[in-house]
């Protein structure tokens, strides 16, 4: 990139020059509203009432005798799994074990941190880096680079004219001004098509993670809205599906109640920005990255088992390969794409990383290329993660693809339409296996014509993309904006058509305007199958085309010193903007 590097100001502050128009403010952080589409159902009413009592002073009780106790009720489910009936039970004992063990992983990690205790679980490893693409990167990163600050942005609001308009018409209000919520809870949950009827519900439980992953600790002017939220979970004669799915969540929160905990209290603990957590059991840190990932709530959905386990992890490793730099700054202990490479940034260990989590991400397409029955719920948190980062005004996805998008062509040289589990893909104890070949996902595609204005020129010509993503935009439920913005830049800037500095301007001045589009086309389609596949095959051919490798390596420009958990604010929930 061109241009004085040391400029570059966090991802949600770039992206709304563009709309200087807008005066921001911040809306009020509530949740006690209902979105159009549910109006007038209990879901509603049960919204309605708790605003009553809170409004007038009173504490709210459903009088069912539940209550958010976290530790609690995962102390219950381990001893009772069948508590609330024997088609919940393996669901449920499986969430309690995971969390259970994912939590004395957490005692370990904070051990090592407080006193260096080194364990034969989890170890706090130095990276190692060869002398390669990737390594000029990280020296760039060691360097310096843009004078130590990172561009990763914490929770903020929207307020730009498009996202304004989406709210009104599909009657989104308070937490929804923020993408960060906008995106995970009224996008890609609904966007699971599970418990039919409850799926509002569902996104009151995922609240609890999308708050930093936590409704219990928040101080100050988070008070109110954790209130909020407990009472909304507090809603009378839930069947008992949903309240097996409150159970695993309240249980998931237990985990995420001491992880925060952990790193509240190490919040002023310098990191050296090339250190990551490395383990020793590929099965035990599988559970615990399905731990991490936050979505117990619709875990009844996913597939039994290895499946669906493997499915949880594979959640929260698609994120963890653009906050690669990020949480080596923050020395996360979750950072998945560091535990299979066994801490090696080296480039050649991050190619068969990415090309088996290319290879995780296959198996839960049929060899046609369509996504399994039994792991469509698996899917959505997969693939929709991935349009989360590029909505949710966080992640500074498209600079780290800037500074990278020449290893695209590295990974598609690997073999990307491979398919396997985990279990396939890696021993016990992470040594790399190689797949049957036999075991391949063919991909229907056609032929797509683009056109695309870019500073000032146009460009136009044919990709050849997934026939779910043709028909799509054909049939007018996706834009084709949305495919402009998701890959036909990022392939523009693969070829050189354009420059960096073109692409960067073009990415950062859509940003509000695809985000908007990507909650507007999910509502409009009613968050169908046939919508939800062509968002899959979108983000598919990001991952076959190298493009998120690209990211993640370029992220490592972010791998500096800083602080425990810096990318997160433990004092308030929202900072001000500057």
């Amino acid at each position: 990139m061109t241009g004085n590097p040391v400029d570059l100001v966090p991802l949600n502050f770039r992206v709304h020059q563009y709309q200087r128009d807008v005066t921001p403010t911040a809306p009020p952080m509530s949740v006690l509203w209902t979105r159009k589409a549910v109006a007038g159902t209990p879901l509603d009413h049960h919204v309605q009432r708790v605003r009553q009592a809170l409004d007038s002073g009173q504490d709210w009780s459903s009088g069912s005798g539940w209550r958010y106790a976290p530790e609690t009720q995962l102390n219950q489910a381990l001893d009772n799994p069948a508590a609330l009936g024997e088609e919940f039970a393996r669901w449920t004992r499986a969430c309690a074990e995971m969390v259970f063990t994912s939590r004395e992983l957490l005692e370990l990690i904070q051990a090592t941190r407080v006193s260096g205790v080194v364990g034969d679980k989890v170890a706090l490893r130095p990276v190692s880096v060869a002398q390669d693409r990737i390594g000029e990167i990280y020296a760039r990163a060691r360097a310096g680079e843009n004078a130590g600050r990172s561009t990763k942005s914490k929770i903020d609001t929207c307020t730009s004219p498009s996202w304004v308009t989406v709210m009104e018409r599909h009657g989104l209000s308070g937490v929804a001004s923020y993408p960060n919520f906008a995106v995970g809870s009224w996008w890609e949950s609904l966007l699971s098509d599970d418990c039919p009827g409850w799926q509002d519900y569902l996104i009151w439980l995922a609240y609890s993670f999308y708050l930093e992953y936590n409704v219990d600790i928040i101080e100050g002017g988070g008070e109110s809205l954790v209130r909020e939220i407990v009472a909304l979970w507090d809603m009378p004669d839930l069947p008992l599906e949903v309240q097996a799915r409150r159970l695993h969540m309240s249980c998931d929160m237990a985990f995420f109640d001491l992880k925060r905990r952990h790193e509240a209290g190490m919040k002023s603990r310098e990191t050296d920005g090339r250190s990551g957590w490395v383990f020793a059991d590929r099965d035990i840190w599988r559970d615990f990255k399905a731990v991490d990932s936050g979505v117990f709530g619709h875990y009844l959905s996913f597939a039994e088992g290895a499946e669906g386990r493997d499915d949880m992890m594979i959640a929260g490793l698609v994120n963890d390969w653009p906050d690669l730099g990020p949480d080596l700054r923050a020395q996360e202990c979750a950072q998945s794409v560091l535990a299979l490479t066994r801490g090696s940034l080296a480039l050649s260990d991050l190619l068969d990383c990415y090309e088996r989590t290319v290879w995780m991400l296959n198996a839960q397409l049929t060899p046609g290329g369509y996504v399994k029955e039994e792991r469509y719920t698996g899917a959505v948190f997969a693939y929709g993660t991935c349009l989360w980062q590029s909505s949710a005004h966080r992640h500074d996805l498209w600079r780290y693809y800037t500074l990278a998008s020449d290893l695209c062509s590295d990974a598609r040289n690997r073999d990307m339409y491979l398919s396997g589990q985990l279990a396939d893909c890696y021993t016990p104890t992470f040594g790399i296996k190689d797949l049957d070949t036999s075991k391949r996902v063919s991909v229907p595609r056609r032929a797509m014509q683009y056109t695309v204005s870019v500073g000032g020129d146009t460009h136009s010509g044919t990709l050849q993309v997934h026939q779910a993503v043709c028909n799509a935009v054909q049939s007018g439920m996706i834009p084709m904006s949305l495919v402009d913005y998701q890959l036909v830049l990022p392939m523009l800037l693969q070829q050189r058509r354009i420059t960096a500095d073109a692409f960067l301007a073009y990415m950062d001045g859509k940003y509000c305007e695809n985000f908007a589009t990507v909650i507007d086309s999910g509502h409009a389609s009613g968050f169908s199958r046939e919508y939800g596949m062509a968002v899959f095959a979108l983000v598919l051919e990001q991952w076959w085309n190298g493009i998120y490798f690209a990211i993640g390596a370029g992220s490592l420009v972010e791998a500096q010193p800083g602080l425990i958990a810096s990318d997160r604010d433990h004092d308030r929930i929202f900072p001000a903007s500057p």
